[in-house]
């Protein structure tokens, strides 16, 4: 039976409002800003198949362990590390801050972790994600995860995602084609997938691993961003055209009506103090569909 807390809603459609072709809008400037209802950080050191390595956890204000919250990962780009993120370089905590205390934005949790360490790289991180990365965060804060075994990480799934910028951005492609059944929502943020020898073999294996996956249309959300005048633009767009014309693939940025998008900023380059701004545009799209799917018990 469905459970009490999470009554089946009347109109199973999100009351959240999108826009079918959003563009780029920064965060306000005073969102970089301390914010009165600050989250918190937490720097965490688990070990793993790569050995011992930190990752920090933003817990948002008023963070209280008997809710659940939707959870995304988010990784850094090359020559950076799990502390990039929460630094006085980029802000993102001050972002999300001011979004979550101006309803723009549902209280989440926002993991930094790395691809740096033992044998890790950015395309091979995903197996760091699913073995240890997820059970040791998720068994210590409250997501949707009814249990970090391999069948309560996927029952969840919906309820977390995964982006990246640059290096991170690839990780994200790799996470998506190796992680489906634990992941719903990707944001690879100026960065494409590195595979085989043209943009149709990256998109070809990109649909090769959803009907491996089983998943429908709606069960799986990507929300690409890169600037114009980024390095990143002139191989991502061309993955980005061949995905468009995928059947697995419905383009807008109406997650009630498709499931991908991609963003591009008027004059933005390879630059946090851009991409920062695109999960700000981003992030609010997330985690509306199936909200009326709770588990059954």
């Amino acid at each position: 039976m469905a459970s009490d807390k999470f009554p089946v809603a009347e109109n199973p459609s999100s009351s959240f409002k999108y826009e079918s072709a959003v563009q780029y809008r920064p965060a306000p400037d005073s969102y970089l800003n301390p914010c009165p209802q600050a989250g918190r950080i937490v720097k965490e050191t688990y070990t793993g198949i790569n050995g011992t390595k930190s990752l920090n956890v933003y817990l948002p204000y008023g963070y209280d362990p008997n809710k659940k919250y939707n959870i995304f990962y988010l990784m850094h780009g090359g020559g950076e590390n799990e502390n990039t993120i929460f630094s006085n370089d980029v802000k993102l905590q001050n972002i999300l801050d001011h979004a979550i205390m101006n309803g723009e934005l549902e209280p989440l949790i926002v993991v930094t972790p790395t691809f740096n360490g033992g044998n890790c790289t950015a395309q091979n991180f995903y197996q760091e994600f699913r073995q240890n990365v997820i059970p040791f965060v998720e068994s210590k804060y409250s997501t949707y995860a009814e249990s970090t075994t391999p069948q309560g990480i996927a029952a969840s799934r919906m309820h977390r995602g995964f982006g990246g910028f640059s290096m991170g951005g690839l990780t994200t492609w790799y996470v998506m084609v190796n992680c489906l059944d634990y992941v719903a929502y990707f944001m690879p943020l100026s960065g494409d997938y590195w595979y085989g020898n043209s943009p149709q073999d990256k998109a070809n294996s990109i649909a090769e691993a959803i009907n491996r996956s089983g998943l429908s249309k709606r069960e799986y959300f990507v929300f690409a961003a890169t600037g114009s005048e980024d390095i990143a633009y002139a191989n991502m767009n061309p993955q980005i055209e061949a995905m468009k014309a995928l059947p697995h693939f419905d383009y807008t940025s109406d997650f009630s009506k498709g499931n991908f998008y991609f963003l591009v900023a008027p004059g933005a380059t390879h630059w946090w103090g851009y991409v920062r701004h695109y999960i700000y545009d981003a992030l609010p799209y997330f985690f509306h569909e199936l909200e009326h799917h709770h588990h059954h018990h």
